[in-house]
Protein backbone atom coordinates (compact mmCIF):
# COMPACT_ATOMS: atom_id res chain seq x y z
CA UNK A 1 0.00 0.00 0.00
CA UNK A 2 1.10 3.60 -0.47
CA UNK A 3 2.34 5.48 2.54
CA UNK A 4 -0.06 7.37 4.79
CA UNK A 5 0.16 11.13 5.20
CA UNK A 6 -0.76 12.69 8.53
CA UNK A 7 -0.97 16.40 9.34
CA UNK A 8 -1.67 17.07 13.01
CA UNK A 9 -0.82 19.31 15.94
CA UNK A 10 0.07 18.13 19.40
CA UNK A 11 -2.36 17.58 22.25
CA UNK A 12 -2.51 19.70 25.41
CA UNK A 13 -3.34 18.84 29.03
CA UNK A 14 -4.16 22.36 30.32
CA UNK A 15 -4.64 24.74 27.38
CA UNK A 16 -5.93 24.82 23.84
CA UNK A 17 -4.40 22.45 21.34
CA UNK A 18 -2.75 23.87 18.23
CA UNK A 19 -4.72 24.91 15.17
CA UNK A 20 -4.27 23.41 11.71
CA UNK A 21 -4.51 25.94 8.90
CA UNK A 22 -4.46 25.19 5.15
CA UNK A 23 -4.70 28.48 3.27
CA UNK A 24 -4.03 29.34 -0.36
CA UNK A 25 -2.49 32.67 -1.19
CA UNK A 26 -4.39 35.76 -2.27
CA UNK A 27 -3.75 37.59 -5.55
CA UNK A 28 -3.85 41.32 -6.31
CA UNK A 29 -4.63 40.89 -10.03
CA UNK A 30 -5.46 37.22 -10.62
CA UNK A 31 -7.47 34.38 -9.12
CA UNK A 32 -6.95 33.07 -5.62
CA UNK A 33 -5.36 29.66 -5.40
CA UNK A 34 -7.56 26.57 -5.24
CA UNK A 35 -7.56 24.01 -2.42
CA UNK A 36 -8.32 20.46 -3.57
CA UNK A 37 -9.06 17.56 -1.23
CA UNK A 38 -9.43 14.42 -3.32
CA UNK A 39 -9.51 10.73 -2.44
CA UNK A 40 -7.69 8.35 -4.76
CA UNK A 41 -9.63 5.86 -6.91
CA UNK A 42 -9.26 2.08 -6.93
CA UNK A 43 -11.03 -1.16 -7.77
CA UNK A 44 -12.12 -1.73 -4.15
CA UNK A 45 -14.42 0.42 -2.05
CA UNK A 46 -13.85 4.09 -2.75
CA UNK A 47 -12.09 6.02 -0.03
CA UNK A 48 -14.22 8.21 2.21
CA UNK A 49 -13.81 11.88 3.11
CA UNK A 50 -14.77 13.07 6.57
CA UNK A 51 -14.75 16.57 8.09
CA UNK A 52 -15.78 16.45 11.75
CA UNK A 53 -15.80 19.25 14.31
CA UNK A 54 -14.42 18.53 17.75
CA UNK A 55 -16.49 17.06 20.57
CA UNK A 56 -16.52 18.49 24.09
CA UNK A 57 -17.23 16.95 27.50
CA UNK A 58 -17.80 20.28 29.31
CA UNK A 59 -18.87 22.87 26.72
CA UNK A 60 -20.54 23.11 23.31
CA UNK A 61 -19.26 21.01 20.46
CA UNK A 62 -17.30 22.75 17.76
CA UNK A 63 -19.07 24.25 14.76
CA UNK A 64 -18.53 22.95 11.24
CA UNK A 65 -18.90 25.46 8.43
CA UNK A 66 -18.66 25.28 4.64
CA UNK A 67 -19.13 28.68 2.99
CA UNK A 68 -18.69 29.65 -0.66
CA UNK A 69 -16.73 32.78 -1.44
CA UNK A 70 -18.27 36.24 -1.58
CA UNK A 71 -17.66 38.85 -4.27
CA UNK A 72 -17.78 42.64 -4.14
CA UNK A 73 -18.27 43.01 -7.92
CA UNK A 74 -19.79 39.75 -9.22
CA UNK A 75 -21.88 36.81 -8.14
CA UNK A 76 -21.12 34.89 -4.97
CA UNK A 77 -19.66 31.43 -5.35
CA UNK A 78 -21.98 28.43 -5.61
CA UNK A 79 -22.05 25.71 -2.95
CA UNK A 80 -22.78 22.17 -4.11
CA UNK A 81 -23.50 19.05 -2.02
CA UNK A 82 -23.87 16.02 -4.27
CA UNK A 83 -23.72 12.30 -3.60
CA UNK A 84 -21.93 9.95 -5.96
CA UNK A 85 -23.27 8.28 -9.08
CA UNK A 86 -23.47 4.48 -9.05
CA UNK A 87 -24.01 1.74 -11.60
CA UNK A 88 -26.77 0.36 -9.32
CA UNK A 89 -28.14 2.98 -6.93
CA UNK A 90 -26.90 6.53 -6.56
CA UNK A 91 -25.46 7.53 -3.21
CA UNK A 92 -27.86 8.89 -0.60
CA UNK A 93 -27.62 12.46 0.68
CA UNK A 94 -28.61 13.00 4.31
CA UNK A 95 -28.93 16.29 6.19
CA UNK A 96 -29.83 15.63 9.85
CA UNK A 97 -29.93 17.89 12.87
CA UNK A 98 -28.08 16.74 15.96
CA UNK A 99 -29.72 14.86 18.82
CA UNK A 100 -30.34 16.85 22.02
CA UNK A 101 -30.42 14.76 25.21
CA UNK A 102 -31.89 17.19 27.76
CA UNK A 103 -33.06 19.97 25.43
CA UNK A 104 -34.15 20.50 21.84
CA UNK A 105 -32.76 18.63 18.90
CA UNK A 106 -30.85 20.64 16.33
CA UNK A 107 -33.00 22.55 13.86
CA UNK A 108 -32.54 22.66 10.06
CA UNK A 109 -33.03 25.90 8.11
CA UNK A 110 -33.16 25.92 4.31
CA UNK A 111 -33.37 29.57 3.30
CA UNK A 112 -32.61 31.27 0.00
CA UNK A 113 -30.48 34.39 -0.15
CA UNK A 114 -31.99 37.85 -0.01
CA UNK A 115 -31.62 40.34 -2.84
CA UNK A 116 -30.88 43.77 -1.43
CA UNK A 117 -32.04 45.61 -4.56
CA UNK A 118 -33.94 42.87 -6.41
CA UNK A 119 -35.68 39.54 -5.76
CA UNK A 120 -34.74 36.89 -3.20
CA UNK A 121 -33.57 33.52 -4.46
CA UNK A 122 -35.97 30.64 -5.00
CA UNK A 123 -36.01 27.31 -3.14
CA UNK A 124 -36.82 24.15 -5.10
CA UNK A 125 -37.38 20.76 -3.48
CA UNK A 126 -38.14 18.08 -6.07
CA UNK A 127 -37.42 14.50 -7.05
CA UNK A 128 -35.79 13.69 -10.37
CA UNK A 129 -37.67 12.50 -13.44
CA UNK A 130 -38.04 8.73 -13.75
CA UNK A 131 -35.99 6.66 -16.15
CA UNK A 132 -37.47 4.66 -19.00
CA UNK A 133 -38.58 1.74 -16.78
CA UNK A 134 -39.28 3.29 -13.38
CA UNK A 135 -41.37 5.78 -11.46
CA UNK A 136 -40.38 9.18 -10.18
CA UNK A 137 -39.36 9.37 -6.52
CA UNK A 138 -41.88 10.22 -3.81
CA UNK A 139 -41.73 13.50 -1.90
CA UNK A 140 -42.71 13.48 1.77
CA UNK A 141 -43.13 16.46 4.09
CA UNK A 142 -43.97 15.47 7.65
CA UNK A 143 -43.27 16.26 11.29
CA UNK A 144 -42.31 13.74 13.93
CA UNK A 145 -44.72 11.99 16.28
CA UNK A 146 -44.87 12.62 20.04
CA UNK A 147 -45.68 10.33 22.99
CA UNK A 148 -46.47 12.99 25.65
CA UNK A 149 -46.92 16.39 23.98
CA UNK A 150 -48.24 17.92 20.81
CA UNK A 151 -46.75 16.81 17.53
CA UNK A 152 -45.12 19.42 15.31
CA UNK A 153 -47.14 21.66 13.02
CA UNK A 154 -46.73 21.78 9.24
CA UNK A 155 -47.00 25.28 7.83
CA UNK A 156 -47.06 26.20 4.12
CA UNK A 157 -47.34 29.98 3.88
CA UNK A 158 -46.68 32.35 1.00
CA UNK A 159 -45.26 35.76 1.77
CA UNK A 160 -47.26 38.96 2.09
CA UNK A 161 -46.65 42.02 -0.08
CA UNK A 162 -46.88 45.70 0.85
CA UNK A 163 -47.56 46.92 -2.70
CA UNK A 164 -48.24 43.85 -4.87
CA UNK A 165 -50.18 40.61 -4.78
CA UNK A 166 -49.67 37.91 -2.17
CA UNK A 167 -47.96 34.77 -3.42
CA UNK A 168 -50.09 31.89 -4.67
CA UNK A 169 -50.07 28.38 -3.19
CA UNK A 170 -50.72 25.65 -5.76
CA UNK A 171 -51.38 22.01 -4.90
CA UNK A 172 -51.71 20.09 -8.15
CA UNK A 173 -51.66 16.37 -8.97
CA UNK A 174 -49.84 15.30 -12.12
CA UNK A 175 -51.72 13.93 -15.11
CA UNK A 176 -51.23 10.52 -16.71
CA UNK A 177 -52.91 7.85 -18.83
CA UNK A 178 -53.88 5.76 -15.79
CA UNK A 179 -56.20 6.70 -12.97
CA UNK A 180 -55.72 10.34 -12.03
CA UNK A 181 -53.98 10.95 -8.73
CA UNK A 182 -56.18 11.91 -5.79
CA UNK A 183 -55.88 14.86 -3.42
CA UNK A 184 -56.86 14.44 0.22
CA UNK A 185 -56.91 16.98 3.05
CA UNK A 186 -57.95 15.31 6.30
CA UNK A 187 -58.01 16.77 9.82
CA UNK A 188 -56.59 14.66 12.62
CA UNK A 189 -58.64 12.13 14.55
CA UNK A 190 -58.64 11.96 18.37
CA UNK A 191 -59.34 9.11 20.79
CA UNK A 192 -59.97 11.35 23.84
CA UNK A 193 -61.09 14.79 22.56
CA UNK A 194 -62.76 16.39 19.56
CA UNK A 195 -61.43 15.69 16.11
CA UNK A 196 -59.51 18.46 14.39
CA UNK A 197 -61.40 21.03 12.33
CA UNK A 198 -60.89 21.38 8.58
CA UNK A 199 -61.36 24.83 7.12
CA UNK A 200 -61.13 26.30 3.62
CA UNK A 201 -61.69 30.07 3.58
CA UNK A 202 -61.25 32.51 0.71
CA UNK A 203 -59.34 35.71 1.37
CA UNK A 204 -60.95 38.87 2.66
CA UNK A 205 -60.39 42.39 1.31
CA UNK A 206 -60.59 45.77 3.02
CA UNK A 207 -61.05 47.69 -0.26
CA UNK A 208 -62.49 45.25 -2.84
CA UNK A 209 -64.54 42.08 -3.09
CA UNK A 210 -63.75 39.03 -1.01
CA UNK A 211 -62.20 36.08 -2.80
CA UNK A 212 -64.48 33.43 -4.31
CA UNK A 213 -64.52 29.83 -3.05
CA UNK A 214 -65.16 27.11 -5.61
CA UNK A 215 -65.74 23.39 -5.08
CA UNK A 216 -66.02 21.58 -8.41
CA UNK A 217 -65.74 17.93 -9.38
CA UNK A 218 -63.89 16.86 -12.50
CA UNK A 219 -65.20 16.62 -16.05
CA UNK A 220 -65.29 13.15 -17.63
CA UNK A 221 -65.77 11.73 -21.11
CA UNK A 222 -68.47 9.43 -19.63
CA UNK A 223 -69.87 10.76 -16.35
CA UNK A 224 -68.72 13.86 -14.53
CA UNK A 225 -67.32 13.40 -11.05
CA UNK A 226 -69.77 13.48 -8.15
CA UNK A 227 -69.67 16.18 -5.47
CA UNK A 228 -70.69 15.10 -1.99
CA UNK A 229 -71.13 17.25 1.13
CA UNK A 230 -72.03 15.08 4.11
CA UNK A 231 -72.20 15.81 7.83
CA UNK A 232 -70.32 13.47 10.12
CA UNK A 233 -71.94 10.55 11.92
CA UNK A 234 -72.52 11.01 15.69
CA UNK A 235 -72.56 7.80 17.74
CA UNK A 236 -74.00 8.95 21.09
CA UNK A 237 -75.21 12.43 20.11
CA UNK A 238 -76.35 14.38 17.06
CA UNK A 239 -74.94 13.91 13.60
CA UNK A 240 -73.07 16.82 12.09
CA UNK A 241 -75.26 19.57 10.67
CA UNK A 242 -74.87 21.29 7.29
CA UNK A 243 -75.45 25.04 6.91
CA UNK A 244 -75.60 26.70 3.49
CA UNK A 245 -75.88 30.43 4.15
CA UNK A 246 -75.21 33.38 1.88
CA UNK A 247 -73.16 36.31 3.07
CA UNK A 248 -74.76 39.38 4.61
CA UNK A 249 -74.39 42.81 3.05
CA UNK A 250 -73.72 45.38 5.78
CA UNK A 251 -74.95 48.35 3.68
CA UNK A 252 -76.79 46.55 0.84
CA UNK A 253 -78.45 43.20 0.10
CA UNK A 254 -77.40 39.79 1.30
CA UNK A 255 -76.17 37.23 -1.23
CA UNK A 256 -78.53 34.79 -2.95
CA UNK A 257 -78.53 30.98 -2.64
CA UNK A 258 -79.17 28.93 -5.77
CA UNK A 259 -79.63 25.15 -5.79
CA UNK A 260 -80.30 23.82 -9.28
CA UNK A 261 -79.44 21.02 -11.70
CA UNK A 262 -77.77 21.79 -15.02
CA UNK A 263 -79.56 21.97 -18.33
CA UNK A 264 -79.90 18.67 -20.21
CA UNK A 265 -77.80 17.80 -23.24
CA UNK A 266 -79.22 17.14 -26.71
CA UNK A 267 -80.17 13.52 -25.92
CA UNK A 268 -80.93 13.53 -22.17
CA UNK A 269 -83.02 15.02 -19.43
CA UNK A 270 -82.03 17.50 -16.78
CA UNK A 271 -81.07 16.07 -13.40
CA UNK A 272 -83.67 15.66 -10.68
CA UNK A 273 -83.68 17.80 -7.54
CA UNK A 274 -84.77 16.21 -4.28
CA UNK A 275 -85.42 18.15 -1.07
Amino acid sequence: VSGALSLSTGSSTSGDSGDVSVVSGSSASGSGGDIVISVGSGDGVGGSTSITAGASSAADGGDASMVAGSSSSGSGGALSLESGMGSTSGGALSVTGGVGTSSLGGSIALTSGSGTDTSSGSVTVSTANAGTAGVSGALSLSTGSSTSGDSGDVSVVSGSSASGSGGDIVISVGSGDGVGGSTSITAGASSAADGGDASMVAGSSSSGSGGALSLESGMGSTSGGALSVTGGVGTSSLGGSIALTSGSGTDTSSGSVTVSTANAGTAGVSGALSL
